[in-house]
C-alpha cells in the first residue's frame, strides 16, 4: 500500500474535493456511504477496542447521521449485505487489508479506500494509571509514608494524577490516532468546530456520500499540541470543552516535562536549611506560598534532585521526563556567601540568572544521565533565567528547555526577531535538540488591561509556527476561562476561540494558508455577516494593541461589530455575534474612562525650575536647588493613611531632567535591608527601596527602582513586559544619615520625537507641562523581619505600586 504524507498542496485540494461534492457526485466513485439520505455503509471496530476508538466510531457515527439523516450501525461484525466498509481503528480486518498504525506518533493517522471500503486508522492505546499516585488529598498521609519508604527521601510524588476525564471517560494520555482521523474526514465533508458546544459547529447538509479515493499519511508538524484552558483543563472540564479540544486535534504529554518541578525537591523538607534562598538573613522556605525559593549552589539541594530524578525514574520505568524547573515567582539571586558574584546582571533581567540556574540544571543532569541515559530532564527557560547560559558550551544531553513566550507581543518586528534569534541560540546549546514552547494566551482575563477588548493575532500565530517548524518539538499554551463560565454575562472565549482554532489547525500543518483558513471561518462560522466579521476581525488585529487606551479605536470596534449584528439577524449567526458583544460591553466602561480622563482628585506634583549648578549629587539634599520645593509626603499604599516610616520628596527641574530629593525616615537603621549595592541586581526590589514609575504621553511606562545605596534597577515595562536592556540614564546618590536615609535622583528626559529617541536609553518625553503632563507615582518599601510597609505618593488601594489609573500628574512650572 503506497505511503505519502499530506503535504499543503494535497490538503487543500483533498478539501476542496471533498466540498466540491466528491464524496457525493464523482463519476469517478461507484459505490457509497450514504445514498439518497439512506445508509450503505456500517461502521466496523474490533471486538475489545481502546476507548479512543469507541468515541471515534460514535462520533463518526452521529456527525453523518446529523449530516444526512441516515444512521450507520456500529459493529465489530461484518455484514455482507451491507455494501460499505468503514474501518475505524486497528482490527482484524485492517490487518486482512495489510493496513498498520506501525510509525503513527504523536496521533499521526491514515486515510485510505478501495473500491467498497475507507479505513480511518491511527495508534489507539489505553493510558494505565500507575500505581503510586495521589487520588486525593485524604490519602496523602499513608501514601506518603509508603512513597518516602520507597524513596528513601522526603520529596514529593510528581505522577499525581492520570488525567481522566469523567466527562468522556477517557485520559487525556490515551493514544487517539483514530479518532484525529475520524475527524479529519468530517472536516473534509465540511464539518467544524470553531468554538465549544453546539453553538460552535458547521455542520453541512448533504444527502449522499460516495466514498473518496484516499492514500495518505497525516502527520503533525508539533508532537506537543497542549492548549491549557483554566478550570476546563481535560480533567476537570465540562463535556462540550474536553470534545473541543478532542475535535481540535489536540494532545499533551507527548515528550513534555511541564513546568516548576523542582518544588517536589524541596517543598515538604525544610529541615535542610541551605536548599532556601538566603534573603536579609533568612532562609527563605516559606516564600512561594510555602514552597520556598532554591539556592543553586547548595550542593545539597544538588545531591538531593539527582537521589529524587533517580528514585522517581526507578519506581516509574515509563517515565521518561521530568520537571526540575525553579518555582513561579523566583527571581532572585540568593545572597548567601557561595552565590556572591554568581548573578550576570549585565545581561539584564532575562539573563541576570541564567547561567547561576542552568549550572545547577547541568549539574544534576549530567549525574543522572550516567544513571539513566535513557531519561530526560526539562527546565523553563523563563523570567530571569530565559536567556541561553553564556558559560556552558553544550548542555547535557538528556536536557530538555520550554522556552517561555508571549506570541501575541510578535506584532512588533523587533520582539519577533529577538525571539528567533533566542531559539536559534537555545538549540545550538542543546544536543537533544529537545525544544519545547510554553506560551500565554491570556488577553482575555477578567481582570487586567485588556479588559472586553477583542484580541485577534492569526497571521502572528501563523508566521511563528512557520518559524518554529522543525525547531520546537511542540507547545503548552495558557488559556484564561473563567471557574464559573456559566455565572458571567460574557464569555471568555468570544474572540479568543479563533486564536485557538487557527493554532490547532497549524499545529498539523504551518504552512496552510492561514488566509483560506480565515476565509473558510468568515463563511461557515458567520454566514450573511461573513463580510463584515472580516472587516471587524481584521480591525482589532491591526489595532488592539491600543484598544484600550484610544477612544477612536473603541468606537470603530463598536461600529463594526454592530454592522456584523445587523447582517446577521436573529439567527445562530446572530448569536455567535452575540458572544463578543456581551464580551465587549465592559469596554464601553474602559471608553468612557478614557474620555473622561484621569480620575478626578489624584494627586498633583509640579516641579519648580531650577540652576542646575545650585546642586550637587550627593544624596544629602542640602543644596540651594531644593530650597522652595515642596516636601509632599508619601502614604500607606492602601488606606492612604500616614505611614509608620514617614517619607517625603520634593521634584524640581533643570536643563532637559526632573531631579527628586527623597528622604526616608527610619527609627531602625541598624536593620536597613540594603539587597543591592551594584545596578541592574534584580534583588534590589527584595529590600529597602524606592520606586518611581512615569508615563509620559508618548510612553507607558517606566520603572526605576533604587536602593539606599544608590544602586539602581530600570526597566522599560511598555506593554506590561520586563525590559531590562533598557536604560534610564538615571544618576542617583544616596546618603545614610541619623535615623533617616536619603536619595537624589537626576532623570534625563531624551525628547517626543520618536526618531530621533534611542528605544534602549532615556526617558521618551518632552518637559511636563500643563497640556501634556506625565502622570506618575514615587512609592517606598521598607522591609523588617516578616513586616513589609508600602507607601506611595498617590495610593493606589491595593498592595500594588504598578496602577497607572492612580498616577499623580506632574508638570513644570
Amino acid at each position: 500500500m503506497k505511503k505519502t504524507i499530506m503535504t499543503h498542496a494535497r490538503m487543500l485540494f483533498f478539501v476542496s474535493a471533498m466540498m466540491g461534492g466528491l464524496f457525493s457526485n464523482s463519476v469517478m466513485a461507484k459505490s457509497f456511504i450514504i445514498k439518497n439520505g439512506r445508509p450503505q455503509a456500517e461502521i466496523i471496530i474490533a471486538e475489545n477496542p481502546p476507548r479512543a476508538v469507541k468515541l471515534a466510531a460514535a462520533e463518526l457515527q452521529q456527525y453523518l447521521e446529523k449530516i444526512s439523516g441516515a444512521k450507520l450501525l456500529v459493529t465489530n461484525l461484518v455484514d455482507r449485505a451491507i455494501p460499505v466498509k468503514i474501518y475505524v481503528g486497528k482490527s482484524r480486518y485492517t490487518d486482512e487489508l495489510k493496513l498498520s498504525d506501525e510509525g503513527l506518533k504523536y496521533g499521526a493517522f491514515k486515510l485510505v479506500s478501495g473500491k467498497n471500503w475507507l479505513a480511518l486508522l491511527g495508534h489507539d492505546q489505553d493510558y494505565k494509571a500507575r500505581d503510586n499516585f495521589i487520588g486525593n488529598e485524604k490519602g496523602r498521609p499513608k501514601f506518603y509514608e509508603k512513597w518516602d519508604a520507597l524513596t528513601g527521601g522526603t520529596w514529593s510524588n510528581p505522577i499525581n494524577t492520570d488525567e481522566y476525564s469523567s466527562a468522556v471517560k477517557m485520559s487525556a494520555f490515551d493514544e487517539r490516532g483514530s479518532l484525529n482521523a475520524v475527524y479529519e474526514f468530517l472536516r473534509g465533508l465540511g464539518v467544524r468546530w470553531y468554538f465549544p458546544g453546539e453553538l460552535g459547529e458547521v455542520v453541512p447538509t448533504l444527502k449522499s456520500i460516495a466514498v473518496p479515493h484516499l492514500d495518505k499519511t497525516v502527520c503533525p508538524d508539533f508532537q506537543l499540541r497542549h492548549i491549557y484552558i483554566y478550570y476546563q483543563d481535560f480533567m476537570r472540564g465540562s463535556k462540550d470543552y474536553v470534545m473541543w479540544q478532542l475535535r481540535m486535534g489536540l494532545s499533551q504529554r507527548d515528550g513534555f516535562g511541564g513546568g516548576h518541578g523542582l518544588i517536589n525537591v524541596h517543598n515538604r523538607d525544610k529541615s535542610q536549611p541551605d536548599y532556601f534562598a538566603l534573603y536579609n538573613g533568612k532562609r527563605q522556605t516559606d516564600a512561594a506560598f510555602g514552597q520556598g525559593f532554591p539556592c543553586f549552589s547548595s550542593d545539597h539541594l544538588v545531591d538531593a534532585t539527582v537521589k529524587y530524578c533517580r528514585a522517581v525514574f526507578s519506581i516509574y520505568p515509563d517515565e521518561q521526563i521530568l520537571s526540575i524547573a525553579p518555582v513561579d515567582g523566583y527571581g532572585s539571586l540568593c545572597e548567601c556567601a557561595l552565590c556572591k558574584g554568581k548573578a550576570t546582571r549585565q545581561r539584564g533581567w532575562n539573563g541576570m540568572l541564567s547561567d547561576y540556574v542552568w549550572n545547577f540544571m547541568d549539574r544534576v543532569s549530567k549525574e543522572v544521565y550516567k544513571a539513566c541515559p535513557d531519561r530526560k530532564l526539562s527546565c523553563l527557560a523563563y523570567s530571569v533565567y530565559q536567556l541561553p547560559p553564556e558559560k556552558i558550551d553544550k548542555l547535557s544531553p538528556n536536557v530538555e528547555v520550554i522556552l517561555c513566550q508571549w506570541r501575541s507581543e510578535f506584532y512588533n518586528k523587533e520582539t519577533r526577531e529577538q525571539f528567533k534569534k533566542l531559539t536559534e541560540a537555545w538549540l545550538e546549546k542543546l544536543p537533544s535538540k529537545d525544544l519545547f514552547i510554553w506560551d500565554y494566551y491570556l488577553h482575555n482575563r477578567a481582570e487586567g488591561p485588556w479588559v472586553g477588548v477583542p484580541v485577534y493575532y492569526p497571521r502572528v500565530i501563523a508566521e511563528n509556527l512557520r518559524f518554529l517548524k522543525g525547531k520546537s518539538r511542540g507547545e503548552f499554551i495558557e488559556v484564561f476561562q473563567n471557574a464559573k463560565p456559566k455565572e458571567i454575562p460574557w464569555d471568555a472565549m468570544a474572540a479568543n476561540h479563533l486564536n485557538i482554532y487557527i493554532t490547532s489547525r497549524l499545529y498539523w500543518d504551518a504552512n496552510q494558508d492561514v488566509d483560506a483558513l480565515l476565509a473558510d471561518f468568515y463563511e461557515k462560522f458567520y454566514g450573511p455577516a461573513a463580510k463584515e466579521m472580516k472587516a471587524f476581525i481584521e480591525y482589532a488585529e491591526a489595532h488592539w494593541i491600543t484598544a484600550n487606551k484610544d477612544v477612536a479605536v473603541i468606537d470603530r470596534l463598536f461600529e463594526l461589530l454592530a454592522a456584523a449584528k445587523k447582517a446577521a439577524g436573529d439567527t445562530v449567526y446572530g448569536k455567535r455575534v452575540d458572544l463578543l458583544v456581551a464580551y465587549m460591553e465592559r469596554l464601553k466602561a474602559v471608553r468612557e474612562k478614557l474620555a473622561q480622563g484621569r480620575e478626578k482628585d489624584l494627586p498633583k506634583a509640579q516641579a519648580l525650575e531650577r540652576d542646575r549648578k545650585d546642586i550637587k549629587l550627593d544624596g544629602k539634599l542640602d543644596d540651594k536647588f531644593w530650597e522652595g520645593l515642596e516636601d509632599r509626603p508619601l502614604a500607606d499604599v492602601e488606606t492612604a493613611k500616614p505611614p509608620v516610616a514617614k517619607t517625603s520628596f520634593r521634584v524640581g527641574w533643570a536643563e532637559n531632567a526632573l531631579y527628586f530629593g527623597i528622604r526616608c525616615e527610619d527609627s531602625d537603621m541598624n536593620h536597613l535591608y540594603i539587597a543591592a549595592t551594584e545596578n541592574k541586581d534584580a534583588n534590589l526590589f527584595n529590600g529597602d527601596n524606592i520606586e518611581l514609575w512615569l508615563e509620559t504621553p508618548v510612553h507607558s511606562l517606566y520603572q526605576i527602582g533604587v536602593s539606599p545605596s544608590g544602586a539602581i534597577f530600570d526597566m522599560d515595562r511598555q506593554g506590561r513586559k520586563f525590559n531590562s536592556s533598557w536604560s534610564s540614564g538615571v544618576e542617583a546618590a544616596a546618603y545614610r544619615g541619623d535615623g533617616f536615609w536619603s536619595l537624589e535622583l537626576r532623570v534625563p528626559v531624551a525628547g517626543e520625537n520618536a526618531e530621533a529617541i534611542d528605544a534602549l536609553n532615556g526617558i521618551a518625553g518632552a518637559k511636563p507641562a500643563g497640556a501634556a503632563p506625565w502622570y506618575f507615582n514615587l512609592c517606598r518599601q521598607r522591609v523588617r523581619d516578616k513586616s513589609i510597609e508600602l507607601s506611595a505618593f498617590s495610593p493606589t488601594g491595593k498592595k500594588l505600586f504598578d496602577v497607572p489609573a492612580k498616577f499623580a500628574e506632574l508638570i513644570v512650572k
